[in-house]
């Protein structure tokens, strides 16, 4: 690979994300909805003493019908206090977790409307809205997956993006910062309270929507992408936690050039991190404002790959947005075999393969245990660093193989971003832009990868023949997986050592078992699997000099004289063929033996070190 050894490419701490699912949520087609969410205007009280809030969201929204009459919304284990449509008082119904909301007047197709919702309460359990007393007070929103309804009245499917975004206006005791998604737009401070100003004016689910508020310094940092063009970097953390962040923040700017090399602009309009005591998660992907860990500032030494996994959701994840959470690979894959990419940009290549391998070993160890497709897993299998992050980091690792090449292979990314920026992709996405950009069809590798479960374990059996002057190269490979097809199709690169370097081959799999043979210039010493670690397998590799005989071996039939060599063992056996001058000109592995040489002459054969004399005549 070319393009990417000036990057490459984490002993990534990926998996301590550890995301986890609270509601289980129903997908469908935006277009399917009675209406599309356009925006969000957030106003609400914190009094950072508890969890308790209170305030009103304005949701503006477009209908999708001709006659809407009601719409549904959600929100959970929070009071409604008063609905308005715009501007009119308007009647409701709230069941568990979903508002009912009667229009006042009807609306037409395409014809938008605001809906405010008053609302107040107090919340619980470590989703929703979170006030914790711990350092210093802090409050937070963590709506990841299912649970932004836990904390403000919204649409919450997270295919549903408000088009036009989200503003804030959050007001707290002056003592206290707020941070949010989008650009600080100001601050007003009155009667001991302050209220906070936050804009965001990109497409964004409601999952992604966030705030935070606590005793709060603020670091500010510059990305240059050109002389022209800079991207604020936010960090919010404790007074006494700014002695971490010169050495935590270090490789921001180098992260924010590799991923824009990698995957184009950023692409909203800042960049920041809020840290959190006692986070459920490592780590969280909010929209311009990644909820950080604060554990992951503290450590020695800080996770720089952990702030690159989250920087890098910024294209996969928030700009681009799987669609429903059966599809959740899509986002944790990029991510995840992105903070692999970093890690070998700063240690070498050989950090990023060995990465690679370990997320493997777990993945394996997890499948075996507990097989399961990573595409729409159980709920409680969700966010499982095994599948959702690891085996999803290997299909797209897989895929860029496929690709043949890194230009190939980020040209597929530059279109799979371009086609889905600002939107959500599914897994048929993926498999659609394969088809069309890689010129084939890769319905296999997406059955068995992505919907399928398992991978392939190969047992390769392989031997040597002299056919002067070459070699010829002879291969067996077996699949013998009991999870999963009986045979996975990944095309299967092999490496073959000679004395003089190496070469690399790459079997076509179709079936199981499966004959290969190959003629080569130079004598092979030996074989390797996978030499450039691009495939989820495991194998074990037999050479004939290897193999045990079974039972008895012995010679039941030769013809001694003859224009051919013919023979037949009692049991599948080594057999040699030398001529007069003792060069050895043919071997194989089997039961009989049809062998023509080249030329007439007396040869001799060795099963077993016993020594057999041939004449060949013309």
């Amino acid at each position: 690979m070319t393009i990417l050894a000036l990057f490459l490419l984490s002993n990534s701490f990926l998996g301590r994300e550890c995301k986890f699912v609270c509601h289980p949520e129903v997908v469908r087609a935006e277009s399917t909805h009675s209406y599309d969410v356009l925006h969000y205007l957030i106003d609400l009280d914190i009094p950072m003493t508890s969890r308790y809030l209170e305030g009103a969201v304005t949701m503006s929204a477009r209908s999708s019908e001709s006659n809407l009459t009601f719409i549904d919304m959600h929100l959970f284990g929070l009071n409604v206090d008063s609905v308005k449509v715009n501007g009119l008082a308007a009647t409701y119904n709230h069941i568990d977790e979903t508002l009912f909301v009667n229009l006042p007047q009807p609306a037409g197709l395409n014809d938008s409307f605001d809906v405010m919702v008053g609302y107040s309460g107090t919340t619980s359990g470590q989703m929703g809205y979170i006030w914790v007393q711990s350092y210093l007070p802090m409050a937070y929103t963590l709506g990841c997956p299912y649970c932004t309804r836990m904390w403000m009245p919204c649409y919450d499917r997270m295919w549903d993006k408000a088009d036009y975004g989200v503003e804030f206006y959050i007001t707290v005791p002056d003592s206290y910062t707020v941070c949010a998604t989008g650009e600080f737009l100001g601050e007003q401070t009155s009667g001991g309270y302050s209220t906070y100003h936050w804009k965001h004016e990109y497409p964004i689910s409601p999952y992604l929507i966030h705030f935070g508020a606590s005793v709060y310094v603020t670091i500010s940092d510059w990305y240059h992408a050109s002389p022209t063009d800079s991207i604020e970097m936010l960090y919010y953390v404790w007074p006494f936690d700014t002695s971490y962040t010169a050495s935590a923040f270090s490789l921001m700017n180098d992260m924010m050039f590799f991923f824009d090399s990698l995957y184009g602009e950023y692409p909203f309009e800042r960049y920041g991190m809020d840290f959190i005591s006692g986070f459920y998660y490592g780590g969280m992907e909010h929209q311009t404002l990644a909820t950080i860990n604060r554990n992951w500032l503290t450590g020695y030494p800080p996770d720089h790959f952990g702030f690159a996994h989250e920087l890098a959701h910024m294209w996969w994840g928030d700009m681009v947005t799987c669609f429903g959470w059966e599809n959740a690979w899509l986002n944790e894959g990029f991510a995840t075999y992105s903070d692999a990419l970093y890690l070998g940009r700063i240690q070498g290549h050989q950090a990023f393969i060995d990465t690679m391998k370990l997320r493997r070993n777990v993945y394996i160890g997890a499948e075996l245990s507990n097989p399961h497709s990573m595409y729409d897993p159980p709920p409680s299998l969700l966010f499982t660093w095994s599948h959702t992050y690891y085996k999803a980091s290997w299909v797209l690792h897989m895929i860029r193989y496929l690709c043949g090449d890194d230009a190939t292979w980020l040209n597929f990314m530059d279109t799979y971003r371009d086609s889905f920026a600002y939107g959500n992709s599914s897994t048929e996405d993926v498999n659609a832009l394969m088809n069309n950009l890689l010129g084939g069809n890769y319905d296999w590798f997406i059955d068995e990868w992505v919907y399928g479960m398992g991978f392939p374990r190969y047992d390769i059996t392989w031997s040597k023949v002299y056919e002067a002057p070459n070699w010829r190269l002879i291969l067996d490979v077996t699949q013998y997986q009991t999870i999963g097809p009986s045979v996975f199709h990944m095309p299967l690169p092999i490496g073959v050592d000679y004395s003089g370097g190496d070469t690399i081959i790459t079997l076509a799999i179709n079936s199981s078992p499966q004959h290969f043979e190959y003629l080569l210039p130079y004598e092979p010493t030996g074989i390797t699997v996978d030499p450039e670690t691009w495939v989820i397998q495991q194998n074990t590799v037999t050479g004939v000099d290897e193999l045990v005989v079974k039972g008895d071996l012995f010679v039941q039939k030769i013809q001694t004289i003859g224009r051919a060599i013919n023979l037949k063992l009692s049991v599948p056996g080594m057999i040699k063929v030398y001529d007069i001058t003792g060069r050895q000109v043919y071997q194989t592995h089997g039961e009989e033996l049809n062998y023509q040489p080249s030329s007439a002459g007396i040869y001799h054969v060795i099963v077993d070190d016993e020594k057999y004399r041939v004449v060949v005549v013309k």
